[in-house]
């Protein structure tokens, strides 16, 4: 039987409910949860929860249209584009060298 539990609840870490939907939430490993949230003053910001370090969550302003965590490291891309501008662009930062 496979049995299921409730480990983190990211309201209680005082995410947004609007949040947790499909394009704004990404979980690729045991490790990382990456929300693209809202802060109170509204504006764009994405946090990261850390499953491994007591459910530390680490909130950084960005307005990237999608996050995602490296499964084993702290390393963090984001997906964005510019107005005005044709296609897309990626950026890549190493969380621990900040």
């Amino acid at each position: 039987p496979i049995s299921l539990a409730t480990t983190i609840n990211l309201a209680d870490h005082g995410l947004n409910a609007q949040s947790f939907r499909f394009g704004n939430l990404t979980m690729e490993s045991d490790k990382y949860i990456s929300v693209k949230d809202t802060a109170a003053d509204g504006s764009s910001q994405v946090a990261v929860i850390d499953m491994h370090s007591g459910n530390t969550v680490n909130r950084r302003p960005m307005k990237a249209e999608a996050s995602l965590m490296n499964p084993a490291d702290n390393i963090m891309a984001l997906k964005g584009s510019q107005e005005g501008q044709p296609g897309n662009f990626v950026q890549v930062f190493n969380l621990d060298s900040k």
